[in-house]
């Protein structure tokens, strides 16, 4: 029986490595069928929204291909967008920080402030920005507020989700030969497994006097903007 257990929670274990190999071949695909500049965004978007699907209890094998194609064409120019103004804040900070060395006196010490705030918000917006996308069906310019109210409001998912991505690095670092397979699923699992138990903790503060903050976010992920499982 003991035997019987282990091979069971080995098989199940291998079965959901071998899944997440299974959405980052897609990922990889559909990137390389938007010709790479133009197809990681959208494709970016349809691995979190299948593995969304995964998480909240889909195990339907055929329709991840099809939820996969179907996210692809729809968000194809909205997740194109949504690149193109990460890549403009990126290269904002960028610039930022290739410009401090050459500003004097007390105006560099404003300067390196600004920058490191700037850079520890960008970074928790692109911890939050992709779960929330898939999660909330939003108007385009409330993803942002709302992804980083998120990781603001909830510091220990927010942590959680950069020590996932540290040992996932790590992992990676350790065995190279898993890149290929389960680099950027792994990510994407980790970012939207913590952000899922963000959203039901909002759920269940509903009715339990919220704070400010997150009556914010309540009404941005009512029932009527979440999207379809």
């Amino acid at each position: 029986m003991e035997e019987k257990g282990l091979i069971g929670r080995l098989f199940y274990f291998f079965e959901k490595v071998m899944r997440i190999a299974q959405f980052q071949l897609l990922w990889v695909l559909f990137t390389l069928c938007g010709g790479v500049i133009l197809g990681i965004m959208p494709s970016t978007v349809s691995l979190f929204t299948v593995i969304r699907k995964w998480l909240m209890g889909n195990t339907e094998d055929q329709s991840y291909f099809k939820l996969y194609w179907t996210t692809f064409r729809k968000e194809f120019w909205k997740a194109n967008f949504l690149g193109v103004v990460l890549t403009l804040v990126s290269l904002l900070i960028y610039l930022n920080i290739s410009f401090m060395p050459f500003i004097p006196g007390i105006a560099y010490w404003f300067s390196l402030v600004f920058v490191l705030m700037l850079s520890i918000l960008f970074f928790i917006l692109l911890l939050y920005i992709f779960p929330i996308y898939v999660h909330l069906d939003l108007k385009f310019s409330r993803y942002f507020s709302v992804a980083l109210l998120i990781g603001i409001s909830s510091p220990f998912h927010t942590l959680s989700i950069a020590a996932g991505y540290f040992s996932t690095y790590l992992l990676l670092k350790m065995i190279p030969g898993f890149i290929p397979f389960l680099s950027i699923g792994l990510f994407a699992l980790v970012s939207m497994w913590v952000s899922l138990r963000v959203f039901k903790r909002m759920e269940h503060k509903e009715g339990s006097g919220p704070s400010k903050v997150e009556k914010a976010l309540l009404k941005s992920s009512n029932p009527q903007q979440l999207r379809e499982v």
